[in-house]
């Protein structure tokens, strides 16, 4: 679980900004089923269904259709089909997937078809691979080859690569083995392929195959070969549709060929020139690898399009996966840095670290004899963590400081694999649901299922749902999350961008009236990001749940995940794509949402939050807690949760806050004392609070609107009495919500 931290609380975590970037983008493989990348040269646009027929008995109607025809005609209806997907998503697609088990090759293959074009290619591709080796004709083995060929998202595959390496060398008609070799060398740049065209063009006893080859050959880079250009010199004069491609490829040679030429001469020039001078000026040869200025060359490259592409090396892919899958292995804990000194900011309860005895503010000096100083000066807050964490089972030895030590302790603490959650939830005072989404990872919605479940079963009548600090992660997640607060089929988002590559993409809500049933209100603020603000403007649009706190990040671009093969995979390419838009129509990006009441934590004097930084630094607020822990532990704990903002209730605080010597107002030295005994308490209990009412804005503004909604007097609630006098009555905004009668579906 994570503690909220107080909105005046100064922060200390550095390393947050660095999460944030990573996680603050839409994250797909490019095998997923989410990926928005289109697999055709041109995709069709969605299409709306015959007005005389509902989408499924449409579907059906256009699948005995295609049973009908034969295999050179049904391209036109498997068209009409992706369009309807479009428009309709799973009512559709669902659909195909199951035509993927009929006993019709041809209904497999065209079904397989239609689901690459919809980039599900991780259900369509095992169906192409079985039918380009086994089709029981020549040519539905042809048309299987060239539906994996015309599919990018396979591109760089090697399980489709061997499969097409296989079909190649088994196929005896010669027509089907040239789309198989097309296919192959798209696929995977593999020489096999490339070489069985030379060889049918050279060998071959029928001259459509010799001149088809030829031409397959030279559409694909080889026009240059003398071999090539000599029969296709001897074919472009013919009066046929092969003379016609031969005459256009030979036209485009002369008139692009030169210009390409001297464009990538400049470019070759300049790589030249650079390395040049660095191989004979720069005095440290050690750093003159190729490899490795290549690579930062990517990066610059890919960077400089916007600041959410990114090339990601070896160490980055792997940060990554690991933030998205939740889990990694490691010691249990959150860190980051205090006045220079690398600490724990809390222990994950039950964790190792918290069994080996680590609390919150230890300082860790040395990591397996590393020095943190050291590690902090080579490498940052990530060049500790590298040596923290490690395979489970394996023994890391952390030397760590804690205020009251006389020296130093060292432990040897075994690495488990570590579950980062992603949902907190807890009930507030009146039967409202609370729950806090920290990012958009893998389990994410399963954990917000569990949340929810928990929720329901203690009675709740209304919801807060906090996305504040949020950064995103997978969109998957965004939509399934979403889904579980809106009736069925209603748009939640879709995605746009280059039409030949990521076209119009629609995702809507599949759920019943009861997930519309409770009142709710969402939170976010400057640092909701990406998949938060997907939710949270689509909650918005469908007048689902009022927004409370600040404009939102406005992060709405789509990056797709590209695996490099020139590294054998082992890095990728984040690459933007398309960009988000929300029900209304409202792009997210560079915008983000407004929310419909504004609340904004309160400000600090600059010269308050120095005086505070200081008096942190020396350590004042964590030695009155730890000094006075024993003898009244029992009232720390109750002021934790709340002391009614009065500084009366702590212990000797007259006498603490006199001999400060301070110009902090007493209120200001009270708050920080909070965040100091919120911090034993949490170790006491072994488990975070999920939230602090008393000191959150925003949630206060929050459940008064749930309290007005549900009709509940809060002067009838001790905990909630101060909060009419606290907030002046404003009408939500509804800035950007959907106008009356405006169909859910686009």
């Amino acid at each position: 679980m994570q503690t909220f931290t107080p909105v005046r609380a100064l922060p200390i975590v550095p390393f947050v900004a660095l999460v944030a970037f990573l996680l603050a983008t839409l994250t797909f493989s490019s095998r997923s089923a989410e990926a928005e990348a289109a697999d055709d040269a041109v995709a069709p646009k969605a299409e709306a269904p015959a007005e005389e027929l509902p989408i499924t008995p449409l579907t059906d109607k256009l699948l005995e259709e295609i049973k009908t025809q034969n295999a050179a005609e049904v391209w036109e209806t498997v068209n009409r089909l992706v369009r309807l997907s479009r428009a309709y998503g799973t009512v559709v697609t669902e659909r195909l997937e199951k035509e993927l088990q009929s006993n019709e090759d041809k209904v497999r293959l065209v079904a397989a078809r239609a689901l690459c074009q919809l980039n599900m290619t991780d259900r369509a591709a095992p169906v192409l691979h079985q039918l380009v080796q086994k089709a029981p004709t020549a040519e539905l083995r042809r048309l299987s080859a060239n539906s994996i060929g015309l599919t990018t998202s396979l591109y760089g595959d090697e399980t489709t690569a061997a499969v097409l390496a296989t079909a190649l060398k088994s196929e005896a008609d010669e027509a089907t083995k040239i789309s198989i070799a097309r296919s192959l060398w798209r696929i995977a740049s593999r020489n096999d392929g490339r070489d069985e065209l030379l060889k049918m063009m050279n060998t071959s006893r029928v001259k459509e195959v010799r001149d088809e080859s030829a031409l397959v050959l030279a559409e694909n880079g080889f026009l240059q070969l003398p071999d090539v250009r000599a029969r296709l010199l001897n074919l472009y004069a013919e009066p046929t549709a092969q003379g016609e491609r031969a005459f256009n490829l030979l036209r485009h040679f002369e008139e692009d060929g030169t210009r390409a030429k001297d464009k990538k001469s400049q470019g070759e020039q300049l790589i030249t020139e650079v390395l040049r001078a660095i191989k004979n000026a720069y005095p440290d040869e050690s750093k003159y690898d190729l490899d490795k200025l290549y690579e930062q060359a990517a990066k610059g490259m890919v960077g400089s399009l916007d600041p959410f592409s990114q090339y990601m090396d070896r160490d980055e892919v792997k940060a990554t996966q690991e933030m998205l899958q939740q889990d990694y292995g490691g010691i249990g804990a959150y860190v980051g840095l205090r006045n220079g000194s690398f600490i724990v900011t809390s222990p994950i309860y039950g964790s190792p670290a918290d069994k080996a005895g680590l609390r919150a503010l230890d300082i860790i000096q040395e990591v397996d004899g590393h020095k943190a100083n050291e590690l902090l000066d080579k490498g940052g807050v990530n060049g500790v963590i590298v040596k923290l964490k490690g395979a489970p089972g394996t023994s890391v030895r952390v030397k760590y400081f804690r205020r009251g030590f006389l020296k130093a302790v060292e432990v040897a603490i075994v690495r488990e694999r570590i579950r980062v959650e992603s949902v907190f939830h807890i009930v507030l005072p009146g039967d409202i649901g609370y729950v806090r989404l920290t990012r958009f990872g893998e389990r994410s919605a399963d954990e917000m299922q569990t949340a929810l479940d928990s929720l329901k079963n203690q009675n709740i009548k209304a919801l807060v749902l906090d996305l504040r600090d949020n950064p995103g992660g997978l969109l998957r997640g965004a939509v399934e999350i979403a889904d579980k607060f809106l009736a069925a089929e209603k748009l939640i988002v879709y995605s746009e961008g280059n039409k030949d590559f990521a076209p119009r993409k629609p995702y809507f809500s599949t759920g019943g009236p009861e997930d519309e049933a409770l009142p709710m209100v969402c939170l976010v603020g400057a640092g909701s990001a990406s998949a938060s603000e997907i939710v949270a403007g689509a909650l918005q649009d469908h007048k689902r749940a009022t927004l409370i706190g600040e404009k939102t990040f406005g992060k709405g671009s789509v990056q797709q995940i590209m695996p490099v093969r020139a590294t054998e995979r082992e890095t990728q390419l984040r690459l933007t794509i398309a960009k988000y838009y929300l029900p209304s129509g409202r792009c997210i990006h560079e915008k983000g949402v407004d929310v419909d009441v504004e609340v904004k934590p309160s400000d600090l004097h600059g010269w308050v939050m120095e005086k505070i930084t200081e008096l942190r630094r020396q350590n004042v607020f964590e030695d009155y807690v730890r000094s006075r822990w024993a003898q009244n532990k029992d009232t720390f704990m109750k002021l934790a949760i709340s002391d009614e903002e009065k500084t009366s209730a702590w212990p000797d605080f007259d006498v603490f806050f006199k001999n400060l010597n301070t110009r902090l107002e007493p209120a200001d030295v009270r708050q920080e004392l909070r965040i100091a005994c919120r911090r034993h308490a949490q170790d006491e209990l072994k488990k975070e609070f999920v939230v602090d009412l008393e000191e959150d804005d925003v949630l206060q503004r929050g459940v008064l609107d749930l309290l007005s909604r549900m009709k509940i007097d809060p002067f009838s609630l001790n905990e909630y009495k101060l909060l009419p006098d606290k907030f002046k009555k404003t009408e939500p905004a509804q800035q950007g919500a959907m106008l009356p009668g405006q169909d859910v579906r686009p």
